[in-house]
């Protein structure tokens, strides 16, 4: 079998590292919302290869992680703000509350795509003494620093930083506003971990006093607890290559001195009208607006094999298949609009 490894940047033949087996990672949801069809072809193009790998007879150990501490990205998590938090007191409820709930929201939309459960669900919550000890021994190699509580992988001591996203460390650096970043050694430097402040509800203790882990480490912890220092495969979308990705190799290896994952596989992003799927634009459908409009959610599973994984694939406007009452004024519509009969609100 081959593939095309992000990290080589061409096509290769897959060597498992044990004979007959494939240890394989997945980044998983941050469960704080509904997770979109775009997520969706992401993790059925990880199910194909997982398929592929067990019809022709490898044993596959796959494991798939529940983002359960819900960062923002890096910008987000440096002003303290959490997704799980912002969602938790949107909907009233308590953080695990939200996970929970988003978590089995989660899980229902892969069965409705036929998607094969992972083998291992690890939640980040539940590895808080593996994140921990990864970056104790990171500050112990002089890899990791700390400033007043926080945490920080220090990039100029990985050389090999950029290798999988191809970023050049000094363009980066030139890229980044002066005073930004002023408690860091370098602008580029990422949280391994960050004091909580006094009224978080999601913190821990540490030998660096009560904070949460950065974004990154999380999947270094899940990943090698599960599948070892260096595993076969490590799936995700496009959007997880840089800075995610990246941080992840940086970490891992600088903990290990050792490769992290051999062959890395991202999936293309799925446009709605021409456009990236994102909260802020209205276009994040969801398997249940999908349903909604008549469609069988194994039709996205078709769907999604009309066009190469690494390849953009746009969906259209989308026809309401649901019968109609006589005045109805749609016919085809975007997916995101709203029929109207006379009187009555049609189901979106």
């Amino acid at each position: 079998m081959k593939i095309y490894n992000t990290l080589t940047r061409k096509v290769e033949e897959i060597t498992p590292i044990e004979p007959g087996k494939i240890k394989m990672y997945s980044c998983g949801p941050t469960v704080y919302r509904f997770i979109h069809i775009g997520n969706l072809r992401t993790f059925t193009m990880a199910d194909w290869i997982r398929r592929t790998f067990e019809y022709r007879g490898f044993e596959v150990l796959h494991v798939k992680n529940i983002t359960d501490v819900g960062h923002m990205r890096q910008e987000m998590v440096d002003r303290g703000e959490d997704k799980m938090l912002a969602q938790a007191r949107k909907e009233g409820k308590t953080s695990a509350q939200i996970a929970q709930f988003y978590t089995e929201a989660f899980h229902e939309d892969e069965r409705k795509l036929n998607i094969e459960p992972a083998t291992i669900f690890p939640r980040a919550t539940q590895h808080i003494p593996e994140m921990i000890a990864i970056i104790q021994g990171l500050q112990e190699k002089g890899i990791a620093y700390e400033v007043n509580g926080n945490v920080y992988y220090d990039i100029q001591r990985f050389p090999d930083y950029g290798k999988l996203s191809g970023n050049q460390l000094e363009n980066m650096l030139a890229g980044v506003r002066e005073g930004v970043v002023a408690d860091r050694r370098n602008p580029e430097d990422f949280p391994l971990w960050k004091v909580a402040e006094p009224d978080r509800e999601m913190a821990w203790d540490s030998p660096w006093g009560r904070g949460f882990p950065g974004w990154h480490i999380e999947c270094s912890a899940m990943s090698m607890k599960y599948l070892g220092t260096h595993f076969d495969i490590h799936t995700g979308g496009v959007d997880n290559i840089f800075p995610h990705h990246e941080d992840e190799i940086a970490q891992s290896e600088g903990y290990t001195g050792e490769p992290f994952a051999s062959y890395w596989v991202h999936a293309q992003h799925l446009l709605a009208d021409g456009q990236k799927m994102a909260k802020s634009t209205g276009n994040a459908y969801t398997c249940s607006e999908i349903e909604a409009r008549g469609f069988d959610p194994m039709s996205l599973r078709y769907f999604y094999t009309t066009a190469l994984y690494r390849s953009r694939l746009n969906l259209p406007s989308v026809p309401c298949k649901l019968p109609r009452p006589r005045l109805s004024v749609c016919a085809t519509m975007p997916i995101n609009s709203t029929c109207r009969p006379i009187n009555r609100r049609w189901p979106r």
